[in-house]
């Protein structure tokens, strides 16, 4: 059997809360493997490259989940809702920082691993329910289904709600 050394960002996806499905989607943007519109143009299979969540730039990963308007206003809430910042200006610098800080089985780690996976999903989700649904969910919509996410995960979890940070955590 072949031995493969493990990335550094493995652990914001497989975790003992992940959920599957969202780790998935995790995993091919990581990869950049996901058919955005800017990789659909490349390949001659698709014309129109402006993303359709903010109608402003060409769809790519980078654009799709760190640059758009849209999707930047949903991961800031979330931010501010853990009260942290993200002062990165890539894509790459935001995985290899959260693959970093992330770790462990503090309550802020947990949160925002499975925060993250929630965002990734339910944007390339609500990417493709515009294409092909014609439907459409506001950023309010999107960040309480990401606070859904996590609810459900840590829901039964024995939390030591005594500390004020775990505390203010569990409340927003």
């Amino acid at each position: 059997m072949e031995h493969r050394d493990k990335v550094l960002w493995q652990k914001l996806l497989r975790f003992p809360l992940h959920i599957p499905k969202q780790s998935m989607i995790s995993w091919m943007i990581i990869l950049d493997r996901l058919p955005t519109r800017d990789r659909l143009f490349r390949m001659r299979i698709s014309t129109d490259q402006l993303c359709i969540l903010c109608n402003e730039e060409p769809e790519s990963r980078n654009h799709l989940f760190f640059d758009c308007a849209y999707a930047s206003y949903i991961w800031n809430s979330i931010m501010i809702l853990t009260n942290l910042r993200d002062t990165h200006r890539t894509w790459n610098s935001r995985i290899e920082c959260s693959a970093k800080k992330w770790k462990g089985k503090s309550l802020i780690s947990i949160i925002l691993r499975i925060a993250w996976n929630a965002f990734n999903y339910l944007i390339w989700e609500e990417r493709n329910r515009r294409i092909f649904k014609g439907g459409s969910r506001t950023t309010y919509q999107i960040l309480k289904s990401i606070k859904e996410f996590v609810r459900i995960q840590l829901n039964d979890k024995d939390i030591n709600r005594i500390d004020h940070v775990n505390s203010s955590l569990c409340s927003l």
